[in-house]
Parts: C-alpha cells; structure tokens; sequence
C-alpha cells in the first residue's frame, strides 16, 4: 500500500533509513483533548482538596493544594504544547511486502516489526472521541508473540479500512494468517 505522505526518521537516522507514513494530523487533536481532559480532572482533585484544607485548617494548610494546583497546571501545558506535537512526529507505520514495521516512543523509541503471516486477525476501534475527530485505531492480533495485539492509533477511518483490507488480502495466500 503507497501512502502519498511520509516522513523519516528523526534527525541522526542513518542513510537509506526507511520511511514511515505518519498518522493522520488530527491524531494531534485528539491528544490534546485527552490531555485537557486528564488534567482537568487532577485539578480537580487538588483544587477539592485545597478547598478542604483551608475549610480545615485554615490558609496555611491549603497553600500546599494551590501548589498541587500549579503544579498540575505547568504539567498540562507542558504536555498539550510539548510532548504531544514531539510524540506525534514520533510515530509512524511502514507496510512492506511481508512486514508492518510501527516506530513510536519519544524517549523509549521503538520499532515493532510485524510478519504479516503472525496477524490472526485485524481490529478496527473507534471511541466516542476518535468518532468525534474521523479517526481510528487498527488492532492488529497475533500469534506467537509475547504482545498478542499491537495498537495502531491516529489512523484515517478511510486509511483504516484500507490497511485493514491490504493486510487481509496479504495473508490470504497464508495457512496461519489472517
């Protein structure tokens, strides 16, 4: 399957390293929301608990909840403007003729190589946020291996179905795939 738009390997790659096609943008989007949506509910929790310790103990007894406060505050921006655009560009999916190679991991970065022949049978998930955005996630289940399923988020629902129908019709020819 030929995907118009791919990117390569962060900077330092080695020549001829492969390229990867990367998820749809809008996974970007969707990861901030789950950002805003996590830290919304830490704040939460450190503003309850400071309004308790001041109805408790007074002033001094909170001030260390208006610190929690900040400090989940400073962790969410840093998260929506950091690390999710980084972790985005990190990650990415190359089909070749008889592997699926996913590179994702922005500190602990990692290439899983998937022998087409080891998928017993392919996934397509999309939660109430994933609908929201068009997007899907492609479960890729396998034999003989200690993850039996390998996600693959941020995908396109139109690009979804067609990897998906790419890796069927792949392991037709195959006994023990698909």
């Amino acid at each position: 399957m030929e995907h118009p738009a791919t990117i390569t390997l962060a900077a330092g790659a080695p020549p001829g390293a492969p390229e990867f096609t990367p998820l749809d943008a809008r996974v970007l989007g969707l990861w901030r929301v789950h950002d805003l949506l996590g830290s919304a509910v830490y704040l939460l929790l450190a503003a309850g608990s400071t309004w308790l310790a001041w109805r408790l103990g007074g002033f001094t007894s909170g001030r260390w909840g208006l610190l929690a406060c900040a400090v989940v505050l400073a962790a969410g921006a840093w998260n929506y403007l950091w690390y999710a655009p980084r972790a985005y560009r990190a990650m990415g999916y190359r089909l070749e003729e008889r592997v699926l190679m996913i590179r994702r991991g922005l500190w602990w970065q990692t290439v899983q190589l998937l022998p087409l022949s080891r998928i017993q049978h392919v996934d397509l998930t999309r939660g109430p946020l994933e609908r929201r955005f068009g997007l899907a996630t492609l479960v890729l289940h396998t034999a003989g291996t200690h993850a039996a399923h390998i996600p693959l988020p941020g995908l396109a629902v139109d690009d979804a179905e067609r990897l998906r129908a790419h890796l069927l019709a792949a392991g037709e020819g195959e006994d023990d795939a698909v």
